[in-house]
């Protein structure tokens, strides 16, 4: 028996691979086969039919390695069902059929998509199917030539519970029902369980804009949060245009939206054009943090982003206030210990204490003010998934507001006045007794480091920020755009540092300023002494020109004299508008260039559960009084309160709470109710049971909810109904 091998194509598109005799006519067969050792390939329907007779008249149909089949056969049989595209060629067809062949057998075309379809995750393929499942194929774009493999793909669920939805012919019809922006809208299986997709998100928000406006917000009276897909997008559309249409705000639209904003939006939202009143003069150092970060800041943001042509500014008076209690308390809080003090520099201190613990990656931004850190919290938190260990506390930065005093003593842990400050915050650094500081130049160094972890304290210090305000000439594009975009980038590379160090679970990050920013545009001072040295909104030297403050060196804890501008206006700026007015000057004693912050992430931290119990008492139809108690037992507040509670009206749809959860606390309050409902016809208790959940922030980052304690509850005072008739009673032992 001969030992030659002989491949039969009659379709005559496979490639002969090399070492095979070419046969393609009867001449050819006949020249060239049981000449040579070689296998040979024949080609060509009517040539394999005569040599499959040849070889079997002479009883060698052994020799018949493979007789191939036309791909369009074969891809048939793995399609089952699902027909084939017309308009694909035999060529194209076989090129398929090549790449299946090259996969498992039993699930090619799971690992064909896995490989080729590149905006998904490849083990989408081969899960199980599941509701959420089912929502994250949905979002998958699908190339119109691959589709057809995903309709075989489609298949497998055939016979699951979810086999009608899997069987879908439009996948993005049925993805904008589920979303609630098509009709008919789909919940059968209840809401979409996943974010809004990428491929919809600009869709979802134009939806619920032109849905919000056309309602004039009354959408908003009946949305149920907890059951609303995509409700942090709405809120932010709901943001937008009642930021336009004040009027259309009222308590009830606000409970449903503030919890999913940023603290910056709550309070714009929250403001509704009303100005808060001036600091107290009296007010302690810790109700004067609270009224910068509470009230004036959010004011001031206000009023210069929406009425950026209104002089004078209201806020400006309220500056005033802040100014006036500076002047009479700064020399007082200079006695309080470094670690204990409400000043600046005590966050050195406070890093050093961390460093004890673990590793820190200390970030220094020069110029971001407290609105600022709280958006690069956002950022940090939603984009990049860190978590809050400490919140943000509220500093005053040291005077003056100039990063030659400000930030040296932020590193030194001393105030100007001492005889080591000088214009070197590096040389400051150097007292902190441990790490090492890193600057935008020196970025490469700072990553060699981490990834070496070859010390317990990182400080990268730049000053990215805050050189934005000594370039920029529009102070709308500086705020809208350039800010924004700036944030960003610092936000991801405190996250590629992160990613650098071997342990990142261990390592601590400590956001910190050294001072803020002047918001909006100022005018220029004309005709500035001759006796001071001018630097930006102070000078070096003292003048009883009315239109300074003057902060005695020996009593402000400075190395000279300094006079500081009153009111907004700036002796001169690095960079002007078209129209000669100012940006980003400081060295003041305004709110926004005064108050900075400090705050502390991780990478991850076990949130604990937060506990709910509520208990009231009332008359049916009457007010009554509702007391509940949460208790928080994680590392920060929690913040942006909304109750719901299904069997009180008040709550029903949500009801925005003013408090904060003190880290660590058991905290109780009470709300009044407006009703207090009756119980039901066949109650035999007077009390009803109350369900329902809290939502609410970590430390305005993270959203959470929690359920009500089982045992909540509210005591109904009702009088019962018998049945029994008095009258009849009366008028029966009357007879």
């Amino acid at each position: 028996m001969s030992d030659k091998h002989i491949i039969l194509d009659p379709t005559g598109l496979y490639d002969i691979p090399s070492g095979y005799i070419r046969i393609t006519t009867e001449v050819e067969w006949i020249q060239f086969f049981g000449v040579s050792a070689d296998p040979c390939w024949v080609r060509g329907e009517r040539l394999c039919k005569w040599a499959e007779t040849w070889l079997r008249s002479w009883n060698r149909s052994e020799e018949i390695t493979e007789i191939k089949q036309h791909p369009r056969y074969r891809l048939g049989q793995l399609f089952a069902n699902v027909q084939l595209p017309h308009d694909w060629t035999d060529e194209q067809v076989l090129i398929l059929t090549t790449k299946l062949d090259s996969y498992p057998q039993d699930n090619a075309i799971a690992h064909f998509l896995a490989d080729n379809i590149t905006n998904s995750d490849g083990q989408i393929w081969f899960a199980d199917p599941s509701i959420s499942h089912l929502a994250a194929w949905l979002s998958i774009s699908i190339p119109e030539e691959y589709q057809p493999l995903e309709r075989v793909w489609q298949q497998r669920f055939k016979e699951h519970e979810l086999a009608n939805y899997y069987q879908t012919e439009n996948k993005l019809l049925f993805l904008r029902r589920w979303l609630g922006i098509a009709e008919p809208v789909f919940n059968d299986i209840g809401k979409y369980p996943l974010p809004v997709p990428d491929l919809l998100r600009q869709e979802f928000d134009s939806y619920w804009e032109q849905l919000i406006s056309r309602t004039e917000g009354k959408v908003l009276d009946t949305l149920m949060p907890a059951n609303q897909v995509g409700m942090e997008q709405i809120a932010n559309c709901a943001y937008k245009v009642l930021g336009n249409r004040p009027n259309w705000i009222n308590q009830a639209r606000e409970a449903k939206v503030t919890p999913y904003l940023s603290y910056q939006q709550k309070q714009e939202l929250n403001l509704n054009q009303h100005p808060p009143q001036p600091l107290p003069l009296d007010a302690t150092p810790e109700q004067a943090l609270a009224w910068a970060t509470k009230d004036y800041l959010p004011f001031r943001r206000w009023e210069v982003i929406k009425q950026p042509a209104v002089a004078p500014k209201i806020s400006d008076s309220l500056a005033d206030s802040f100014v006036e209690w500076m002047l009479q308390h700064y020399p007082q809080m200079q006695v309080d210990s470094v670690e204990n003090s409400y000043l600046n520099y005590s966050v050195a201190s406070k890093v050093q204490n961390l460093c004890q613990e673990s590793p820190v990656f200390w970030v220094v931004v020069d110029g971001l003010g407290w609105l600022d850190h709280l958006e690069l919290l956002a950022l940090l938190t939603n984009n990049y998934k860190l978590a809050v260990e400490t919140a943000i506390e509220p500093r005053f930065s040291i005077l003056p507001t100039k990063t030659e005093y400000a930030k040296w003593s932020l590193y030194a842990q001393l105030l100007p006045n001492d005889s080591a400050w000088v214009a070197d915050a590096g040389k400051a650094f150097v007292k902190m007794g441990m790490g090492k500081r890193y600057t935008d130049r020196q970025v490469d160094k700072l990553y060699s480091a981490l990834r070496k972890k070859a010390f317990k304290l990182y400080c990268w210090d730049t000053d990215i920020f805050d050189s934005l305000y000594h370039s920029q000439k529009d102070w709308q594009s500086l705020y809208e755009l350039d800010c924004p975009h700036t944030l960003e980038g610092i936000a991801k590379r405190i996250d590629y540092c992160l990613q650098q160090y071997p342990n990142s679970d261990a390592l601590r990050i400590v956001i910190a300023s050294d001072h803020g920013q002047m918001m909006g545009t100022s005018e220029k001072v004309t005709h500035c002494p001759p006796e001071l040295e001018a630097k930006g909104r102070m000078a070096i030297g003292k003048t009883d020109d009315t239109r300074f403050v003057v902060l005695e060196g020996d009593r402000y804890g400075l190395p000279h004299d300094i006079s500081i501008v009153k009111g907004s206006a700036s002796l001169g700026s690095f960079s002007y508008t078209s129209n000669k007015k100012i940006i980003g000057s400081h060295g003041g004693l305004f709110p926004e260039e005064v108050v900075v912050g400090v705050s502390v992430l991780r990478k991850s931290i076990q949130r604990l559960p937060v506990l709910v119990f509520c208990f009231g008492e009332g008359k049916p139809i009457q007010t009554g009084e509702l007391e509940i108690t949460i208790e928080n037992p994680n590392s920060v507040p929690l913040t942006d309160l909304c109750l719901y509670i299904h069997e009180l009206p008040d709550f029903q749809q949500g009801k925005l709470l003013e408090q904060e959860i003190p880290a660590h606390q058991r905290f109780s309050f009470q709300v009044i109710l407006s009703e207090v409902p009756t119980l039901p016809s066949n109650s035999s208790e007077n009390d009803l049971s109350l369900t329902g959940n809290l939502t609410f922030r970590f430390a305005y980052a993270e959203i959470e909810s929690a359920a009500l304690t089982p045992d909540s509850k509210i005591i109904i005072n009702q009088i019962y109904s018998s049945g029994f008739d008095i009258d009849e009673f009366l008028g029966s032992n009357n007879l």
